[in-house]
């Protein structure tokens, strides 16, 4: 009797349980579409480029749909203006203006009646030194890194990005530093390159950049490699768009590796 009393109440308990369950249905792709606008001010190149496009759902995996017919203007501290042309796939060009250390450029796109806005101040041009590789045994394995080597600006706060290209394919990884630790030092902090091969060519493309678009990339970096909830992160950008807007210098190196 004991025992068939415990096996009514525990069948009684499992049904209670199961009738309280509830399947949830998340939409992935009842999300609001929104703007999405990056591009930059580049010094000493007189073509500037911006790219609009707009966030898709969640499963799509065909490109992002472009936005072809948006006003872009921005103009600097000094009152020079100028306004992007558009050239196709969402991206637009203004030729003839050249980027300017110490300037700050306002930039201003309206997308379909929606004004969107923000600036960056362009930094004090510093080169890339030299580009190196390095070799770490790692148990049966050799991890190589690539190093590049630039000097620091002294006593003041100074921000750098990296793009690297491996046989002229864009490594997608966020690669950022800041002098926190290296104030008016020669910098080699390494870049861990994902499967590098001895007789890549790589070509790493060294930004000198402002502290909003550091934060911008530190938190979509931080976001990317997170198994936290992801949430968008802070853009010098106004208005509701995602993106970023980056007045910077640039320099450039090419190496292969292993010789």
């Amino acid at each position: 009797m004991k025992l068939l009393i415990t096996a009514l109440v525990s069948f009684a308990f499992l049904l209670g349980f199961s009738s309280c369950e509830k399947v949830i249905d998340v939409d992935l792709n009842d999300t609001e579409q929104k703007v999405v606008i990056e591009g930059s001010i580049l010094r000493g190149d007189t073509v500037q480029r911006i790219r609009i496009t707009k966030t898709q759902n969640f499963d799509e995996s065909a490109a992002p749909p472009t936005v072809d017919n948006a006003s872009i203007t921005v103009i600097d501290n000094f009152g020079n203006a100028g306004t992007f042309t558009f050239v196709g796939n969402g991206w637009y060009e203004l030729t003839n203006y050249p980027g300017f250390e110490g300037r700050t450029y306002s930039l201003t796109a309206v997308v379909e009646g929606t004004s969107y806005s923000g600036s960056s101040t362009l930094p004090s041009y510093q080169s890339l030194q030299d580009l190196y590789v390095d070799f770490y045994p790692f148990g049966a394995d050799t991890l190589i890194s690539l190093v590049p080597a630039h000097f620091d600006q002294q006593g003041i706060a100074n921000y750098y990005q990296f793009h690297v290209y491996v046989n002229g394919e864009r490594d997608k990884s966020i690669y950022i530093q800041n002098d926190q630790f290296t104030d008016g030092n020669l910098t080699i902090e390494p870049l861990f390159i994902s499967e590098l091969e001895i007789g890549d060519t790589v070509r790493v493309d060294f930004f000198c950049i402002d502290k909003p678009v550091h934060t911008y990339f530190n938190q979509l970096g931080v976001n990317s490699s997170s198994s936290a909830t992801p949430t968008n992160p802070i853009s010098n950008l106004n208005g509701g768009c995602l993106g970023y807007f980056s007045a910077r210098t640039f320099d450039s190196r090419t190496i292969i590796v292993g010789q």
